[in-house]
């Protein structure tokens, strides 16, 4: 779930009189680092920690959770409880889910959250809780990836492409075809384009890879824009999205900003645009601005962090 229980974590823990755990039933896949995997806890010693928390947490699923750490419903009574969606859970799971939680907690009893605003339109009471990163720390750590380029660049060397990228972690959902086939055209028809593929890396790799980009090409079938997006902003890199209205009307009124990333008609519409970068490679930088400053506002981790608070003292 693109690290959103460690990164929601970290981002509170950070809050004065607040402390949390990101506790894992399983191994820790993705090359995130994780507060508590139960691996190297005892059963026991996790359930001390549930029984000891004020709010749980559950994302994506329920049921594991239950059965992993043994928890009754008499424990998870006296809790607040709240149920986070990230994408394809919600979209092919998301009614069976909050049946099983309606079930465990009672209809009134929890919370739903959604990290996208899409995911509204399946589950309308559901709270719009964007995914944290930490944008200084991010910049910090991976930014420093370019030293070498600007070290060539120092001694006259011609390196001045200008980098596309694509993460087509599921290209049919994310309509990677489209992407490949226009970015095929701009890397032949302007010798100073290259294209960069992130796929098969660990999140580590593929930051490193996002670094070094310019113009990164997200998705245009879900209508609402993935976490590599948010992930490409804190290098002000120019992000192609296409986007739904609705999700265009919930960032806007969430945010107060408008246009924050790169849209399109069809295909023509695409190509002409990513050319005009190519060519005047200073407007990168124009577009990539104004893509920082809304995702910083939406999704730096002290921003989301009072925006979960929030919702828990209201509960």
């Amino acid at each position: 779930m693109a690290g959103s229980g460690y990164t929601l974590s970290h981002a509170l823990n950070k809050v004065p009189g607040i402390q949390s755990i990101n506790l894992r039933s399983s191994n820790n896949y993705i090359d995130y680092p994780s507060i508590a995997e139960m691996r190297f806890y005892k059963e026991e010693q996790c359930r001390k920690m549930i029984e000891q928390a004020d709010v749980i947490v559950f994302h994506t699923a329920i049921n594991p959770y239950i059965s992993a750490f043994h928890l009754t419903k008499e424990v998870l009574a006296k809790k607040k409880k709240l149920l986070y969606f990230h994408g394809s859970d919600c979209r092919h799971y998301g009614t069976q889910i909050i049946a099983q939680a309606d079930e465990l907690f009672g209809k009134d009893a929890y919370k739903v959250l959604v990290s996208t605003p899409d995911l509204q339109s399946i589950v309308p009471e559901a709270v719009w809780m964007p995914v944290a990163r930490s944008f200084s720390e991010m910049y910090k750590q991976y930014a420093l990836c370019n030293q070498d380029t600007r070290a060539l660049q120092s001694f006259g060397a011609s390196v001045d492409k200008i980098v596309l990228a694509h993460a087509p972690t599921n290209p049919e959902v994310k309509g990677s075809q489209l992407f490949f086939k226009v970015i095929t055209e701009l890397i032949t028809a302007y010798k100073n384009a290259e294209f960069l593929p992130i796929q098969n890396m660990s999140h580590d790799q593929a930051m490193r890879a996002i670094a070094r980009s310019d113009i990164f090409f997200d998705q245009h079938k879900l209508g609402a824009y993935g976490l590599a997006a948010v992930e490409a902003s804190i290098f002000k890199e120019a992000i192609f999205v296409r986007l739904d209205a609705p999700v265009i009307e919930a960032m806007e009124r969430e945010s107060g900003l408008k246009n924050p990333f790169i849209q399109w008609i069809d295909e023509d519409q695409l190509r002409e645009r990513a050319a005009t970068l190519c060519e005047h490679p200073k407007l990168i930088r124009r577009f990539g601005t104004k893509t920082y400053e809304y995702c910083k506002k939406m999704h730096d981790e002290l921003p989301v962090a009072q925006r979960f608070l929030k919702v828990v003292e209201a509960m």
